[in-house]
């Protein structure tokens, strides 16, 4: 089955902004008094400790809410994302994610080596059943080893929760639902960078999703 809808299309939303240049050395999961301790960071989202961007417009909003970080935008052929600042070289980031209202139609997932609204891997699914993973770089974005979004079955559907699990290590990048390898590809664009949750609509809005258990642990 093919996806008729093309990510290119998709227009952004800058929320949280950092630095372009980030040094390998800081990566968090190199710093040697976390050594073998394998969760890196973590959030349940109960509270809002503030490291993660929340806001509120008429288009959009990110919010604790549900139990989790609420994303809901009203702008078609849109995306935004949330991140908390960190900075990672190899991971495995884990989230449970499900849809609250809105079109089966959407986009949802993780982010790693995210340098900037402009530059980073998006690891993406849909509550319609399809899924890839894609990079932008100085603002324009394409799929990896895909010519279009593909469709699997491990994807729940509709309003039910999927886990979701990104693995960023050296040169590949796997997506997994629901303990499925969905694809792994090998790109080299980025080594290190925050880690975060994105959604977005195409052609129909009210994309409307609420993530959970957010931890990332070393691969």
């Amino acid at each position: 089955m093919l996806r008729n809808h093309k990510l290119l299309a998709l227009a952004s939303f800058v929320l949280f902004v950092l630095t372009a240049c980030r040094p390998a050395f800081l990566a968090v999961d190199r710093l040697p008094w976390f050594g073998d301790e394998p969760v890196l960071f973590r959030d349940d989202f109960t509270e809002n400790t503030g490291i993660w961007t929340t806001w509120e417009t008429q288009s959009s909003f990110s919010a604790f809410d549900h139990g989790g970080l609420r994303l809901w935008a009203g702008t078609p052929e849109y995306q935004f994302w949330s991140v908390p600042g960190l900075n990672f070289e190899n991971v495995l980031v884990n989230v449970h994610a499900r849809k609250l209202t809105g079109p089966d139609n959407n986009l949802f997932g993780l982010i790693c080596r995210y340098q900037d609204a402009d530059n980073f891997y998006a690891l993406t699914l849909s509550s319609d059943g399809y899924y890839g993973i894609y990079k932008r770089v100085g603002g324009e974005q394409s799929l990896i080893a895909q010519t279009h979004m593909d469709f699997s079955e491990a994807i729940v559907r509709g309003e039910g929760e999927n886990i979701v699990r990104a693995v960023c290590q050296a040169d590949q990048l796997a997506l997994f639902v629901n303990d499925t390898k969905l694809i792994q590809v090998r790109d080299e664009t980025f080594s290190n960078g925050d880690v975060g949750v994105i959604a977005g609509n195409f052609g129909e809005t009210g994309v409307d999703i609420v993530f959970d258990h957010f931890i990332v642990v070393k691969p």
